[in-house]
C-alpha cells in the first residue's frame, strides 16, 4: 500500500475511510486511510489538515515511525519548494535526486548508541523501484516532471535571506525546503522505501524575475500547489496501482 506525505497546499486526498492516530514511542502521528483511484492509500499532511503545524514543530520522528508501523510498501513525499537556481521555474514538478541538511538541527532516531552504532549510508537515499515507477508513470500519463532536483533545507518558518540563497546554490542546491532534510533523513534511517517530488512554488529572495514583486507570499505558493494538484493526483493514481 502506497503512503503519501504532503505539504503546503495539499491537505486532502480522495475519500477518507479511516482516521489513523498512530501511537509511536516518539509521539502520535495523525494520518488517514483514504480511497483514491480505487486504491487504499495512507495519507499524511505533514502540517496537518488545516496547516496549523509550522515546519519547525512537525514531529518528523513520529511521522516516520508511524509509516514503519503501518507497514506501507512505499512512500511518495511531496514538497513545495523555493527556487534557488535557473534550472526550475514556477509550477515545475521535479523528481528529487538528493538533499542536504546543514542546519545543525538533529534529525535522527539515534540519540545514543546503547544498542549499537547506527550510521545510515545516504549515497542513494531514494528507492530505485519507486523512482523508476514515478518516471514511467509520468511518461505514460504525460505528466511533465524534470529531474535532478537537489533540495537544501533551512529552519523555518521564515524564508531565506539573499545571502543564504546564494550560499545554497554554491553548495549545489537548486531548490529549498523547510522540511525535506529532516523528514528524508528519518525515512532513510527507518529503512522505509521512499521517493520525493518537489513543486517549485516560489522564487527565493533575490531571484524573482519580476522586479515589481518585492515580497514572497504564502498565498502565492498555495495558488501554485492548487494548480499542481491535478498532476500530483494523476501521478499518485498511477503509483498506487503499481505499489499496492
Amino acid at each position: 500500500m502506497l503512503a503519501v506525505i504532503s505539504g503546503t497546499g495539499f491537505y486532502t486526498l480522495g475519500k477518507e475511510k479511516e482516521d489513523l492516530r498512530v501511537s509511536t514511542k516518539h509521539g502520535v502521528a495523525n494520518a488517514s486511510l483514504v480511497t483514491f483511484a480505487n486504491e487504499e492509500i495512507v495519507f499524511l499532511p505533514r502540517h496537518g489538515k488545516s496547516h496549523l503545524i509550522p515546519s519547525h514543530k512537525i514531529n518528523y520522528r513520529a511521522n516516520a515511525a508511524a509509516m514503519r508501523q503501518l507497514d506501507v510498501t512505499g512512500i511518495l513525499a511531496i514538497y513545495d519548494c523555493g527556487i534557488v537556481s535557473s534550472k526550475y521555474k514556477i509550477e515545475d514538478l521535479a523528481l528529487v535526486d538528493d538533499f542536504m541538511n546543514l542546519t545543525g538541527a538533529p534529525a535522527t532516531f539515534y540519540d545514543d548508541f546503547s544498542l549499537g552504532i547506527h550510521q545510515k549510508d545516504f549515497t542513494h537515499p531514494f528507492d530505485e523501484r519507486i523512482v523508476d515507477t514515478i518516471a514511467a508513470v509520468s511518461r505514460s500519463k504525460k505528466i511533465g516532471i524534470k529531474d535532478g532536483a537537489v533540495i537544501g533545507t533551512t529552519i523555518g518558518p521564515r524564508r531565506e535571506t539573499r545571502s543564504e540563497v546564494k550560499a545554497l546554490e554554491k553548495l549545489g542546491a537548486n531548490l529549498v525546503s523547510n522540511s525535506a532534510g529532516f523528514e528524508m533523513a528519518l525515512l532513510g534511517e527507518g529503512e522505509i522505501d521512499f521517493a520525493a517530488v518537489a513543486v517549485a512554488s516560489y522564487y527565493c529572495a533575490g531571484l524573482e524575475p519580476n522586479p515589481k514583486k518585492k515580497k514572497i507570499k504564502h498565498d502565492d505558493s498555495l495558488t501554485v500547489m492548487k494548480n499542481a494538484t491535478p498532476k500530483l493526483e494523476n501521478l499518485i493514481a498511477g503509483l498506487a496501482s503499481e505499489l499496492h
